[in-house]
């Protein structure tokens, strides 16, 4: 966009804005070199003048909770802004857990979601942009939009709760800035100098600079990708065959079976790169046709699907992670048997349908399950994919692309979730989650509040093993906690699955975040405090852990949470033996010297099953490794 010859403004002052009350609001824009300019906001006139780089800022003073306002601005030309609030704005960032929308966690809170109509609710979602060159100064792209119907399926999901828990207490407009970008590493939302200063990014930092080099990549990306899906899809012979292998009437007489769900690393298909075809038959009554409502769930695949139910294509999904929901018209269903039928891409030799999840198709009150036993057939088998080439992981360029254009923004405090796409190498990322919250609080010119999530609970299905790096990486998030200033941390291996890496309870971590912020940033409600250990000691028959933070009962789940002690350098499952108050107690095995436990450890995992908890807030313990003095 030629912002030279015109009136401009960064998007994010734009119709329906929220401004921080109590901060001082920054307008800020281009236009003509010397062009005078007259701004007016809240009955309020500012003149001024753009400079010889056709520059020009004012500053209205702080202001109470309020609204609607408008902004008027005359220079080369007119802008009027509407519908303006002061009000609380958040800053939302990490990657695909605080990206993950309401649309995607929609069946969980449906009612709550379909009753949502909050007009003073509003975000602005700045879309991926990568910077390797200098730091970004003008937002061109974004737009306000409010919890209301129209809008709410592309919130954040847990912005929106945490959001709407705020607008409940707070009784203001809330506006959240979502800038979170899936699969980031915590180095892209980090500054160059920083990262300069930390060591061991130079090279790379230097090699994205040269815009040469990021064209040469990206078209050498491109055609890696594009050569091997053509290839894929020019030699798949359920589309090359006729009749297609969708087709409802099919010789399968050379297909094999196969009981789903199921990762196919246990499978005839373990390592198999793509495409192989899926059919079932499912047989429908009269009565159950009499259903208005009907949709396909296919749990959780990997990779991409193209779906079809008695050979019309019902819905498809390009890649692993969003949950396969594909609502169709009954019309498309007979009396008898009907045949689904699933064309699965798989680029990395790591396919399955992830068990666990519901494999059903459903109606109005009841469900026709899928899982048992489906006949496949391989319609091509390649090589798995280059890794594809992801810029906007590269260090530094999601700070100076999407956070450096908001530095004049006035941000009550920042929520942060993150933490997987660093799990592969945990060591250190302490030390970048301090530097981390260095740089944004000097970009914003302010020591902002910075509330975050501890990992959830997860073990990639592909993979199947637990390596215990998202256990070492919670470590460096608990620790990080203790060394900035003005920050909580808060659990959330007590709220996730499994075997999604995306869990959908975002109204659990969102609820927690706000209660630390409502007593500590607004002084509503009960303090928030962490249930953790306090100390350990040992006698010669047991081991007790000392818990703080407790505002009820201890009690355990179902599941029996795991406690190991290290001894002779190797660690061992202890049990739970007795709750005392604020104690846990554990016998030593008679096999062992007590002298010769080192270290305790608990929910030191990626995939922690039971947990101890408070009875009142319902906090997990976080999870912990202490040595033994």
């Amino acid at each position: 966009m030629n912002t030279d010859k015109t009136l401009w403004l960064p998007r994010y002052i734009s119709k329906g804005m929220i401004v921080q009350q109590n901060d001082p609001f920054v307008v800020r824009g281009k236009d003509v070199t010397g062009t005078p300019l007259t701004i007016s906001f809240d009955e309020e006139t500012v003149e001024t003048a753009s400079d010889a780089s056709g520059l020009w800022s004012v500053t209205f003073p702080p202001r109470q909770a309020g609204g609607p306002y408008t902004l008027h601005i005359t220079g080369t030309s007119q802008k009027v802004i509407r519908d303006i609030y002061v009000g609380e704005v958040w800053l939302l960032g990490g990657q695909s857990n605080m990206e993950l929308s309401v649309n995607q966690t929609y069946d969980e809170f449906k009612e709550e979601i379909d009753a949502a109509d909050y007009p003073l609710i509003r975000q602005f979602h700045l879309e991926m942009d990568p910077v390797f060159d200098k730091p970004k100064e003008w937002l061109h792209q974004g737009n306000w939009k409010t919890a209301t119907q129209e809008n709410i399926q592309d919130f954040s999901s847990l912005g929106f709760f945490y959001a709407k828990r705020l607008y409940e207490k707070l009784d203001v407009p809330i506006g959240i800035y979502h800038t979170a970008v899936g699969g980031t590493p915590i180095e892209a939302w980090m500054s160059e100098e920083t990262l300069h200063e930390q060591g061991g990014y130079d090279e790379e930092m230097d090699y994205w600079r040269d815009p040469e080099n990021v064209e040469k990549e990206i078209r050498k990306d491109f055609k890696i990708n594009q050569e091997w899906y053509e290839d894929l899809h020019n030699n798949d012979r359920g589309i090359l065959d006729s009749p297609k292998w969708m087709a409802e009437n099919l010789d399968t007489s050379n297909w094999l079976p196969l009981e789903l769900p199921v990762m196919f690393k246990d499978t005839a298909l373990a390592g198999f790169s793509g495409m192989v075809w899926f059919r079932k038959k499912i047989e429908v009554t009269e009565e159950q046709l009499g259903s208005e409502r009907w949709r396909l769930r296919l749990g959780s695949l990997i990779n991409g699907d193209e779906t079809y139910l008695n050979g019309e294509k019902v819905g498809a999904t390009s890649y692993r992670y969003p949950p396969r929901k594909y609502d169709f018209d009954k019309e498309k269903l007979k009396l008898g048997t009907n045949t689904l039928v699933i064309r699965l891409m798989i680029d990395a030799g790591n396919g399955g349908f992830i068990p666990g999840f519901p494999y059903q198709v459903e109606l109005e009150d009841e469900s026709i399950p899928l899982e048992g036993e489906w006949s496949y057939r391989i319609g091509y088998r390649k090589e798995p994919i280059t890794p594809m080439l992801f810029l906007h992981y590269k260090p530094a360029v999601l700070y100076k692309g999407m956070l450096s254009p908001l530095k004049d923004v006035a941000f009550k405090g920042a929520l942060f979730y993150h933490g997987e796409s660093n799990a592969k190498q945990p060591a250190g990322y302490k030390e970048l989650m301090v530097r981390m919250v260095q740089d944004w609080r000097a970009l914003f010119k302010k020591d902002l509040p910075f509330y975050y999530v501890q990992l959830a609970n997860y073990v990639d299905p592909a993979v199947g093993s637990d390596n215990r790096k998202w256990a070492a990486l919670r470590h460096d998030q608990d620790g990080a906690r203790f060394l900035i200033d003005n920050a909580e941390m808060i659990p959330a291996y007590d709220c996730g699955l499994s075997n999604d890496l995306h869990p959908y309870n975002k109204k659990t971590p969102a609820l927690r975040l706000a209660q630390v912020a409502l007593n500590r940033d607004y002084g509503i409600g009960e303090s928030y405090t962490n249930l953790e250990i306090r100390d350990i000691s040992k006698s010669k028959k047991s081991v007790a852990l000392k818990v703080k933070g407790l505002q009820g009962e201890l009690a355990l789940t179902e599941e029996m949470p795991e406690i190991e002690i290290k001894s002779g350098g190797k660690w061992l499952a202890i049990e739970i033996a007795q709750i005392d108050k604020a104690e846990l107690h554990c016998f030593i095995p008679k096999t062992l010297e007590p002298d010769a436990i080192t270290d305790v450890r608990y929910a030191w995992r990626n995939d922690p099953r039971g947990y101890v908890f408070d009875t009142k807030t319902t906090l997990p313990l976080l999870p912990f490794t202490f040595h033994l003095k």
